[in-house]
């Protein structure tokens, strides 16, 4: 279809897939098959969560890669379970270290299938809101896993939303807040605001205080 439209008009340079999950790995073969038919690549892919089960093995040719797209964006939140840890985009985001995520009440724990959807919440926040999820360049996928990102020198950040600036490519770690619109805008780059890890502190705290 996209081919076909290509030959009526359409402007590969404007034509942006936004996938979910599965959706990731699906959108790498639209473009791929419609590289191999029209010559062209798209665009850009943004893909949320992007599925690991299946996928955590396959080359490029088999899976989301950022040779698909003239830009891919990623953005992880349970990489070890239905998502991916790989970084398959030029710039990829791992929120709250990309693996389990808070749920809006703090005392209801954010399991798999919760942290791996919670990508589809936070971007819909960040049409609405954009320039309030804030994130910090790290230099590996485990520092971003680990949120150990704060004192990298130089200190270089992107936002997840439509606005990603596509000249500063690299793995991100993104702290979110957990009530909507959960972004914390530029305090979240600095270690004392984040939300998640006040929270762990103050679980640790009371722990210690009940032994």
């Amino acid at each position: 279809m996209l081919a076909n439209l290509t030959m009526h008009g359409l402007d590969p340079k404007k034509l942006e897939l936004v996938s979910f999950s599965l959706g990731g790995h699906t959108a790498s073969f639209v473009a791929k098959n419609y590289r191999q038919m029209t010559g062209k690549n798209i665009s850009a892919i943004t893909a949320l969560e992007p599925s690991g089960p299946c996928f955590r093995h396959l080359g490029p040719d088999q899976r989301l890669d950022p040779s698909d797209a003239d830009f891919v964006f990623t953005v992880h939140s349970n990489i070890d379970a239905y998502g991916i840890a790989t970084p398959l985009g030029h710039v990829s985001i791992y929120v709250n270290g990309g693996e389990y995520q808070y749920n809006d009440v703090w005392s209801v724990p954010c399991l798999i299938f919760c942290s791996h959807s919670k990508t589809y919440f936070l971007w819909m926040s960040a049409l609405i809101n954009p320039g309030i999820f804030v994130a910090m360049q790290c230099d590996s996928v485990q520092q971003a896993r680990d949120g150990d990102c704060y004192e990298r020198e130089p200190k270089i950040s992107n936002t997840m939303d439509i606005f990603v600036d596509k000249s500063k490519p690299g793995i991100y770690y993104l702290p979110t807040f957990n009530r909507y619109p959960y972004g914390l805008g530029t305090k979240g780059l600095k270690r004392e605001e984040n939300q998640i890890v006040k929270h762990l502190n103050w679980l640790n705290a009371k722990e210690v205080l009940t032994m």
